[in-house]
């Protein structure tokens, strides 16, 4: 299985070009934060960050590739917090409610987020042949999943190989991120919760 590769840049040997990349990855996230990909090109970093277009081009291979970076970045951050979650998650409780606590924060989360920023993400991710790139963004969320699934007390985690796992978590997509792209009537809804929470605890549960 490919593994999600980093979207990296070109290291700098002086100190002046690493704090210039730096800048720039730093004024992307911020464009990224405001939701707007309108505004995801050369001359809105070079007014956010305060560089000429002409540094942004020397520096810079691709545009578009910093902000897939960053919006690469802001997807790890919320990962990372859900891991967490998982792995602090009492083992004497339920599935149930540690998938109504990780359904929530990921609607919450998706609903921060422009549906057109999926769009710019997925479009290009898709354009350049790394489905992986998309497809593995939940995994992730495995171990801590795969651990929570060993130390339960309850009997309410169905017992399964870490790949099986893997492959249900990357579902999650379908009933949680997908109606947010395509506009669904329902979304953030209690029956879009509803909807996502009895579909996963199928998967996942007894």
């Amino acid at each position: 299985m490919p593994k999600n590769p980093e979207i990296s840049f070109a290291q700098a040997k002086q100190e002046r070009s690493k704090k210039t990349l730096n800048d720039l990855l730093e004024a992307a996230h911020e464009l990224v934060e405001g939701a707007d990909p309108n505004l995801f090109t050369s001359r809105s970093l070079s007014k956010r960050s305060g560089y000429a277009l002409g540094t942004l081009t020397k520096r810079l291979t691709s545009i578009e590739k910093v902000f897939l970076w960053a919006i690469k970045k802001a997807q790890q951050k919320k990962l990372e917090e859900m891991s967490q979650l998982i792995e602090d998650f009492d083992p004497s409780q339920p599935l149930e409610i540690l998938m109504g606590e990780l359904v929530d924060m990921a609607i919450n989360n998706i609903q921060k987020v422009n549906p057109l920023v999926i769009r710019f993400y997925d479009e290009r991710i898709h354009k350049a042949g790394n489905l992986h790139n998309f497809h593995h963004l939940s995994d992730p969320l495995v171990p801590a999943f795969f651990n929570a699934m060993k130390r339960d007390r309850t009997n309410t985690f169905r017992p399964m190989s870490e790949d099986e796992l893997k492959l249900i978590l990357r579902t999650t997509s379908v009933f949680i991120e997908r109606p947010i792209v395509e506009n669904e009537s329902f979304v953030g809804t209690n029956e879009h919760r509803r909807l996502a929470l009895k579909n996963m605890l199928r998967l996942l549960g007894q």
